[in-house]
């Protein structure tokens, strides 16, 4: 499972770092580019799921990431930050009114990408036995399935877009809190624990590795 990519285009440094901080929060893949030509040298790179686009850019160009030459293969989807006196030119899945709370932005982020997955039938993440509902946070292995907490839900569903590859505390921290909370990196512990009683419930307790030195690891192989 791929995990979502959102790009947020905003020459407003501290709001681009406030909307790429809560959209990693919820377990996405989240970018920042200050202008239209960052924008669109990541955008020659990789791909973006949602872009949010703000008029505010350094180069006062967001016209030029209008859908329309970001057919490609890439299929973005626009969320716009505007004045009022510009909204009419924009065609964007969802427009919200300058000024716009964090919050919102990343609610209207949430609500496309799950309108999306229901769209193309992929609300369920699978991984080895593993089958995740993203709607319901409910795991499943065959017909045995267990109800995961919010928390280990995005977890898991972080660990599912990055198989076998292993995270430290403090790289989990980074991902899926935001900087304004403080966390210990002992809660971490505290989730994986959490993860892996229902992982074991489903029989696949193994899945979450702890990778002595480095921290943890979602792999189907045998350690």
């Amino acid at each position: 499972m791929q995990v979502s990519k959102v790009l947020v285009v905003d020459g407003d440094r501290t709001v681009r770092d406030a909307l790429v901080t809560g959209l990693r929060f919820l377990g996405l893949e989240a970018h920042g580019a200050d202008g239209a030509m960052a924008a669109r040298t990541w955008l020659d790179k990789d791909r973006a799921d949602v872009m949010v686009l703000s008029e505010l850019l350094l180069d006062g160009a967001a016209l030029d990431l209008l859908p329309g030459d970001l057919g490609s293969g890439r299929a973005a989807t626009v969320i716009i930050a505007n004045s009022p006196s510009r909204v009419s030119n924009y065609r964007a899945d969802v427009t919200l009114l300058h000024p716009v709370s964090v919050g919102r932005v990343i609610e209207q982020v949430e609500v496309l990408l799950r309108s999306r997955e229901t769209t193309s039938g992929s609300v369920r993440c699978d991984f080895g036995m593993l089958s995740l509902d993203l709607a319901s946070a409910r795991l499943a292995n065959g017909d045995d399935s267990v109800r995961l907490g919010r928390t280990e839900a995005r977890l898991l569903r972080f660990f599912m877009g990055y198989p076998d590859r292993v995270f430290s505390r403090a790289q989990l921290l980074e991902r899926l809190w935001p900087r304004t909370v403080h966390v210990e990196e002992r809660t971490i512990d505290v989730h994986v624990r959490r993860l892996r009683l229902a992982l074991r419930a489903l029989g696949c307790a193994d899945y979450v590795q702890t990778v002595r030195g480095s921290g943890y690891r979602l792999s189907a192989m045998p350690q």
